[in-house]
């Protein structure tokens, strides 16, 4: 008999101050998420912090949990498989001429090397294609390796694995984590080694959903933000409580934005702050 092992593992506190005094805000149904299948649970349960406020699910997937989840893909998580090229260039060429700007211009590309941009969470890739095509050094990071396939097949630099477990030998000079942060069981681990692995002066570029935010609040009020049954996310942000997360773990905020690639959402930037 062959023993299942478990896909969620309960979270012991509060993911983010580690506090042990959650309420419960509510359990969802998430079988008509587009990547629900059999044996994965069919129902979220979201919990908030009572000290810090974070909104966060109960359970966390377990790596067996995550390779089931894995099992299948939206088409936009795979590089070249839905869209124009050229549109995707310009869906994300503001992103990138913002860190650019931020960080005193186009100006600061011409060296040799030069400067390196590390994309977390790849996704599709159009990230990592748009820098490069701005002349930075660009490498996609994903879980996925039908994405990292495809990425490297078109000749770009990307990798396989977990941001967390990878040791990376290298100073970078931006790192992006677009709509990614959400993703991540412990996302403090990942805002730290962020910072350990950015230069002085380097760039943090985040984009999640934005909890309360204007159109969260219109959603919630018409019962329809997907972002309640969304089986990929362990985390709801507020921008006050990201904003907090990074100032205490040495970043400066220098910028926010409101994207339009997903419903309610935010992007937020700052700087890796000498230590």
């Amino acid at each position: 008999m062959t023993t299942q092992l478990p896909l969620r593992e309960q979270y012991e506190c509060c993911p983010l101050c580690g506090e042990h005094n959650p309420s419960l805000l509510g359990s969802v149904n998430c079988t008509n998420h587009g990547l629900w299948h059999e044996p994965l649970p069919g129902t979220l349960e979201w919990m908030q912090c009572k000290s810090c406020s974070h909104v966060y699910t109960g359970y966390y997937w377990t790596p067996d949990g995550l390779a089931e989840l894995l099992k299948n893909s939206n088409a936009h998580q795979i590089a070249g498989e839905t869209g124009s090229f050229d549109a995707k260039r310009q869906i994300w060429s503001p992103v990138v001429e913002k860190a650019l700007s931020l960080l005193g211009g186009y100006r600061g590309l011409i060296r040799d090397p030069s400067p390196l941009w590390v994309d977390v969470g790849c996704g599709d890739g159009a990230l990592v294609m748009t820098a490069n095509d701005y002349g930075f050094r660009s490498l996609g990071l994903d879980a996925r390796s039908c994405t990292v396939d495809r990425l490297q097949s078109l000749g770009f630099n990307a990798v396989q694995g977990d941001f967390m477990s990878l040791d990376f030998k290298i100073s970078i000079d931006i790192l992006s984590m677009m709509d990614v942060l959400e993703h991540m069981p412990f996302p403090l681990g990942a805002i730290r080694k962020a910072s350990t692995l950015l230069r002085a002066g380097g760039m943090f570029v985040i984009s999640l959903p934005e909890l309360g935010c204007s159109s969260w609040r219109a959603l919630d009020a018409a019962n329809a933000n997907p972002y309640w049954g969304e089986i990929e996310h362990h985390h709801n942000f507020s921008r006050q409580r990201l904003t907090r997360l990074l100032l205490e773990n040495g970043f400066e905020v220098v910028d926010y934005a409101i994207p339009f690639r997903y419903k309610a959402s935010m992007e937020i930037y700052a700087i890796r702050i000498e230590p």
